[in-house]
């Protein structure tokens, strides 16, 4: 249930939607549907949402065609150019580099980076408020960055939804592999932002149904293992009125109405 300055909202305006990318209506509807309320401050907070969900779609199919490639943390890869590779299998962002070049330049020349699904699920939330806000406004806001797990600036919070229902576009949900091969510890589960047509982009995997990211993840059990992989129930989710709010001073960033 959409709620804006404490009214529900049983309706939006098609034309605005269209106007903010194929994927609105969808995501409105998921919004809509769930039995949670989705309260906003104001109508530009609930446009910024559907614009930065719209983006994370956006941002997860360059990294689908980046040619960035999957690796555990002990083969990470980077461009020197922009990032310090750590012994933790890190990127630390060079002195100097802008923060918004380091991101896109990851989908730009990817055959230079190597990261595991956690990290890549970082990469695609802020290549997505780089879109939103623009390059000049992220290296504001932004000007220090490490990438590594789900460690992320403390300027772009995650919230953890317990029981996520069917989800909504723009989700990251988690594939867990309980009886995984302890020889292939990769494969205990992925990472996957929720994608249109009922597929899911996980780093290293693709862009898949459900049922063919559990069928890829049961490969790897152990020998004898009778549990298969699942899709949890949970969704990790940016705090998106938070971030509205971190960068609403950018003038007419959302000035959209319904």
């Amino acid at each position: 249930m959409i709620v804006i300055q404490g009214r529900p909202i049983s309706s939006v305006d098609q034309q605005m939607l269209t106007s903010l990318g194929p994927f609105a209506n969808e995501i409105v509807f998921g919004l809509n549907n769930d039995s949670r309320p989705y309260q906003y401050p104001n109508q530009e907070a609930f446009i910024f949402e559907i614009k930065l969900r719209q983006a994370i779609i956006d941002a997860a199919y360059l990294l689908l065609e980046s040619r960035a490639s999957f690796a555990t943390f002990y083969y990470s890869a980077c461009n020197p150019q922009f990032w310090t590779l750590n012994e933790e299998g890190g990127f630390e962002l060079r002195a100097g580099s802008s923060p918004s070049m380091a991101i896109i330049d990851i989908f730009t020349n990817g055959d230079q980076y190597a990261f595991e699904c956690a990290t890549a699920m970082m990469i695609i939330l802020y290549r997505a408020l780089i879109q939103v806000i623009g390059s000049h406004h992220f290296d504001q806001f932004y000007r220090q960055l490490y990438l590594w797990d789900w460690h992320h600036h403390t300027s772009y919070p995650l919230i953890l939804i317990d029981d996520a229902a069917q989800g909504i576009l723009g989700d990251i949900r988690y594939f867990k592999n309980p009886e995984v091969n302890p020889r292939t510890p990769q494969w205990q589960g992925e990472n996957a932002i929720q994608m249109p047509d009922q597929k899911f982009f996980g780093h290293g995997i693709g862009n898949l149904d459900a049922n063919t990211i559990i069928d890829e993840l049961n490969k790897y059990r152990r020998i004898g293992a009778t549990v298969s992989a699942y899709l949890m129930t949970n969704a990790t989710r940016p705090n998106f009125n938070f971030l509205y709010n971190y960068t609403s001073n950018v003038s007419g960033l959302n000035r959209v109405h319904i």
